[in-house]
């Protein structure tokens, strides 16, 4: 008989749960060694971040397969890519020392919402009455010499596609000497199986689904596998605005994403 490739065995499970205790111990380590670096040095302390990313990636079998090279700035860089997940975020994290944009209302989520904040997430609203001072930190945390990264969709998507991208905080760089770097994230297998169009909402999280519910199912899978291309970087001075620059970005991407996933 064959074995169902979604149905873990004991053994499996087994395994799962002792490296769930190992990732809590780790995870307390984790953040009280970043509480006490930060009063030290707060670049440095990305890097812990880095590490409990790629915790994360170990604890629920994610294989991740890097494709091209991310740019090297000093001045820092503003990083572009789509999105599908949350698992995006330990995915790309766990590749580079980043810091994040979200939303706002992510700082209410039990558990993840206060990790975010340990990560330190720039949060932001996307209100015309909040776009000015959010644009405005992100430019400065860019300057300091730090990798940003956006994800312009503003939400996940179902996978099938790239949403249009949203412009206003891409106002950051706009007709500014920056280096933007667009990165594409897809997935392409579960449990060894290939991620057929039916298979891809055990692993995309979008529109009303149950997180809880979704997140059950998706750390009860065996493996997972992803792919992060960094494309060809461009410079905001290029671009005529940001509206323009955007569009370039959301293309590259797309026409990236749209190759990745036929392939």
């Amino acid at each position: 008989m064959t074995r169902n490739p979604f149905n873990n065995s004991n053994i499996e499970k087994a395994v799962f749960f002792t490296k769930l205790c190992l990732f809590f111990i780790i995870l307390v380590f984790l953040i009280t060694f970043k509480y006490s670096i930060n009063f030290f040095n707060s670049k440095s302390s990305t890097l812990v971040t880095t590490v409990f990313h790629r915790l994360v990636l170990w604890l629920i079998n994610i294989n991740v397969v890097k494709e091209g090279y991310e740019s090297k700035n000093r001045k820092g860089i503003l990083f572009v890519s789509n999105h599908l997940s949350y698992i995006d975020i330990p995915i790309l994290g766990s590749l580079l020392p980043l810091k994040f944009v979200a939303r706002a209302d992510i700082k209410e989520w039990p558990i993840l919402g206060k990790l975010a904040q340990i990560g330190d997430t720039i949060f932001v609203e996307r209100l015309k009455k909040t776009v000015s001072l959010e644009k405005d930190v992100i430019e400065k945390t860019i300057n300091n010499g730090e990798k940003v990264i956006l994800f312009p969709e503003g939400t996940t998507s179902d996978g099938n596609r790239v949403l249009d991208f949203k412009s206003s905080l891409m106002s950051s760089v706009e007709n500014k000497d920056y280096i933007v770097q667009p990165v594409v994230i897809s997935y392409h297998g579960i449990n060894g199986v290939p991620l057929t169009r039916w298979l891809k909402p055990i692993i995309a999280w979008y529109g009303d689904m149950e997180f809880k519910t979704h997140l059950i199912n998706l750390i009860g899978l065996s493996s997972i596998s992803a792919k992060v291309k960094f494309l060809s970087p461009i410079n905001s001075k290029d671009f005529n605005d940001r509206k323009s620059m955007t569009n370039f970005l959301q293309n590259v991407i797309n026409n990236s994403y749209s190759k990745n996933i036929n392939g």
